[in-house]
């Protein structure tokens, strides 16, 4: 028997209206949703299987109806033949479910697993919470039920969840490093050679329909960090948990706090191309300086929207002057292709620049990259030096960025999104290491952010809930007693509207 659960009609609107003894904002607040839809990310390898498993089981202590939507049992689902498919083991099963996820997204767009996983999402709830008569309306659920998405491989699916559920999405990345991962799927019984091309095709496949794990990972609302280690990834399962619901006494880890600088840094930018931001940090956590990606001055710093005049790019010149110079490029390849009498020169100089190392040209703009800016505006500084210093970036840093880190003496990198153009570690391999190394010495530390994305941070860290009563007593909660602190409401607001009118109607009658 289905569980009992609000089983409201859009309409007639006098059926949900409110009485007149009620208070308007206390009533739109009781109907706030308390229902998340949980995504997981990982790269393949990553154990993202654990981590179901852990959140599965906290969810369910906290006293949240936990449903689990598995995108690859939607995928066979709809394969011809599927009882003998799920047969398959080890690299063929993942080969093949690739192949498969991609001639879905093919045919029917790329977010159709998305779509796919919401109309589960309301199979589930109407088999659980449904009455006799819920396919005549919407079942509203005011319990708490968690469906935990596993797993998300494609930004156009992160943008479709975020857009059907708002802020009761939350997309949760489990990050690894290459060598672990690859450690991992070797366990399964594959070659090098097959666990090199489902980490390249997992990360980012060729065609826009493909896994795109890389786009999508750095979209996560929290970062964990898998270190094989089962009791801290439960612990930071468990942060999560609290932090959804607004426990008090949470506050940010210095990490936590230098990638939200760096992220209203970013702001700041109104570079053409995108926005980044960089923040430098003691060992206490202080910020030290901050920077952002736009043209600079006369006289140290950057144009900003205090000054009388703004030579940045939307006004001088009004396009990107990177993306300009590599026009030029392109036009003097072509003319000496035609001084060589090649055929077609225009295609083939346009060949050259699009599948060649020109297409990733960075050094014609005109803008300082933020983590230079940040370093310079330490620089200009005489109270502090870069000199064993943490940099937070929302990017990994570029080549050019990572020769200016290692040259001012800052010892560790802490980065969101990854940056694929970035030679770093090709080009400065002496002086640079990530965690896959330990054990490296005097190099500096380029790794992963871990904890609340800057998305999530004003939300989780706000003063939520009173945390004194009248003697000055402090007031515990619990999860199970708790709110989201982004709360998502159940009705449109246009409802809203109907039923405080008809508050206002019986209150002051015309």
């Amino acid at each position: 028997m289905a569980e009992p659960a609000e089983n409201i009609t859009q309409l007639p609107i006098e059926n949900t209206s409110l009485s007149t003894s009620d208070n308007p904002l206390n009533k739109i607040k009781q109907r706030r949703s308390q229902e998340l839809i949980i995504g997981l990310c990982g790269a393949v390898g990553s154990g993202v299987k654990g981590l179901k498993d852990i959140l599965a089981n906290q969810l369910t202590e906290q006293g949240y109806i936990v449903e689990h939507v598995r995108l690859s049992d939607l995928i066979i689902d709809y394969l011809p033949n599927k009882t003998t498919q799920t047969n398959l083991t080890g690299f063929n099963r993942y080969e093949k479910l690739q192949d498969w996820g991609d001639d879905l997204r093919t045919n029917h767009g790329n977010s159709i697993l998305a779509q796919l996983a919401i109309r589960k999402i309301t199979i589930l709830r109407e088999t659980r919470f449904g009455g006799e008569d819920s396919s005549e309306g919407i079942v509203k659920v005011t319990k708490k039920v968690a469906y935990i998405i596993d797993q998300v491989k494609h930004p156009s699916e992160i943008e479709l969840f975020k857009e059907a559920y708002r802020n009761n999405f939350y997309l949760l990345g489990l990050l690894r490093t290459e060598n672990e991962r690859r450690s991992n799927l070797k366990e399964e019984l594959m070659s090098d050679a097959e666990v090199g091309t489902l980490i390249d095709r997992d990360r980012k496949a060729s065609q826009p329909y493909g896994q795109q794990v890389e786009k999508s990972l750095h979209q996560s609302d929290y970062f964990i960090r898998n270190t094989d280690v089962a009791e801290k990834i439960n612990k930071s399962v468990v942060r999560f948990i609290k932090l959804v619901h607004g426990l008090n006494h949470i506050t940010p880890t210095n990490d936590e706090t230098g990638v939200y600088a760096a992220h209203a840094a970013s702001l700041r930018s109104a570079c053409l191309s995108r926005q980044v931001g960089a923040a430098i940090t003691d060992d206490d956590g202080n910020i030290l300086s901050s920077g952002c990606n736009d043209v600079p001055k006369f006289g140290g710093g950057l144009y900003d929207s205090e000054d009388d005049v703004d030579k940045r790019c939307f006004n001088h010149g009004r396009r990107c002057h990177n993306d300009k110079h590599k026009e030029i490029l392109e036009l003097e390849i072509e003319s000496i292709l035609t001084k060589s009498n090649i055929t077609n020169p225009s295609k083939l100089a346009k060949d050259i620049i699009e599948n060649s190392k020109a297409k990733s040209l960075i050094e014609y703009s005109r803008a300082i990259h933020a983590e230079m800016d940040a370093i310079t505006a330490l620089a200009r500084s005489s109270n502090n030096s870069t000199v064993g210093k943490t940099l937070y970036c929302t990017t990994y840093p570029c080549h050019i960025c990572a020769r200016h880190i290692v040259a001012s003496g800052i010892k560790r990198v802490v980065y969101i999104e990854p940056y694929e153009k970035s030679l770093a570690t090709q080009l400065h391999g002496d002086a640079i290491y990530h965690p896959d190394n330990r054990t490296e010495e005097k190099k500096v530390l380029f790794e992963n952010f871990e904890g609340v994305s800057p998305i999530r941070y004003s939300k989780f860290f706000s003063y939520n809930q009173k945390r004194k009563d009248s003697k000055g007593e402090i007031i515990s909660y619990t999860v199970l007693d708790s709110g989201h602190v982004d709360p998502q409401h159940l009705d449109s607001y246009g409802e809203y509207e109907l039923k405080i009118v008809d508050m206002v109607n019986a209150e002051l009658p015309d």
